[in-house]
């Protein structure tokens, strides 16, 4: 029983420590930080990188609306095909009558 107490205790702990392990090193990455930001160059270079990344991540969100738009176009194409095909047939049948 002692075993099992302790292999619950040690994997509630792992588990635990995977979880603040992100924000331990997070929060000590911003704390250091400061410091080396005080270099003109370097503070030039951090707010050019955070400029790239808004960038980066609004080319991805505009083309994440691209695909959207491009699925959904597929999706009307489809239909309009399939609707395309059965008046097709509609006239073909009254065609023969």
């Amino acid at each position: 029983m002692k075993t099992n107490t302790h292999k619950i205790y040690r994997k509630l702990f792992t588990g635990v420590l995977l979880l603040l392990f992100p924000l331990m090193v997070g929060c000590s990455t911003f704390s250091g930080g400061g410091s080396v930001s005080s270099d003109p160059a370097v503070a030039e270079q951090q707010r050019e990188v955070e400029r790239l990344e808004r960038e980066v991540k609004e080319a991805e969100r505009l083309a994440e609306e691209a695909a959207q738009r491009e699925k959904a176009a597929k999706n009307r194409l489809k239909a309009a095909e399939h609707e395309l095909k059965a008046l097709e047939e509609q006239a073909k049948r009254r065609s023969e009558y």
